[in-house]
């Protein structure tokens, strides 16, 4: 009798995985021969789930999205930060946001060159800036104030959060939460507390 697999495990398995080759050796180091390894399959296996390596870091890119969005969902509902100490906790201050801004990043200087990711990405910025322009529309900022206010949050977030992948020991947690602190402050609509 032939075992019954989820597709959904499989394929969320085979995500698992290529996040983690992402982590260990960029992007080329997905491939499907190094997936089936990492999972002890056949390649076979790996196709029958994705019809592409580039359908697999697609989904892989998403997965590391939505792992980001549940883990600041779970914040907001433990804690009720601020938007400013909610929005911190994205910098790479500990080893999970690390790991996400790592594989980012990757995919980032891949998109360069890949439609399909390139879509993917700027999808993931604006989902971002949406976010903050929303927290600013809340606040009773106007529409082309939030939106200014969005863009400003969305750059000091990137621009320190890339700093600190490349240099780690300058960019403490501390350093990375008071640097981004200072680069908000000046918003109006800011609280933080």
């Amino acid at each position: 009798m032939p075992v019954v697999v989820d597709s959904d495990q499989r394929r969320a398995a085979v995500v698992a995985a290529a996040a983690d080759l992402v982590i260990e050796g960029g992007l080329p180091a997905v491939t499907f021969r190094n997936l089936a390894a990492r999972l002890g399959c056949s390649t076979t296996v790996i196709s029958h789930y994705f019809k592409d390596k580039n359908e697999v870091l697609r989904e892989t890119y998403r997965h590391v999205i939505a792992e980001s969005v549940a883990m600041r969902e779970k914040l907001l509902a433990d804690m009720k930060p601020s938007f400013v100490r909610l929005l911190e906790e994205v910098l790479p201050v500990a080893d999970m946001q690390r790991r996400h801004w790592t594989i980012w990043l990757c995919f980032w200087t891949a998109a360069l060159f890949e439609p399909g990711l390139l879509e993917e990405h700027r999808l993931g910025l604006a989902g971002t800036r949406e976010r903050a322009r929303a927290q600013f529309l809340a606040a009773g900022i106007g529409a082309e104030q939030a939106e200014i206010q969005a863009q400003d949050v969305c750059d000091a977030l990137f621009g320190i959060a890339m700093q600190a992948l490349f240099d780690r020991q300058y960019w403490t947690p501390e350093r990375q939460r008071a640097a981004f602190r200072r680069a908000v402050a000046h918003l109006p609509a800011i609280s933080l507390g």
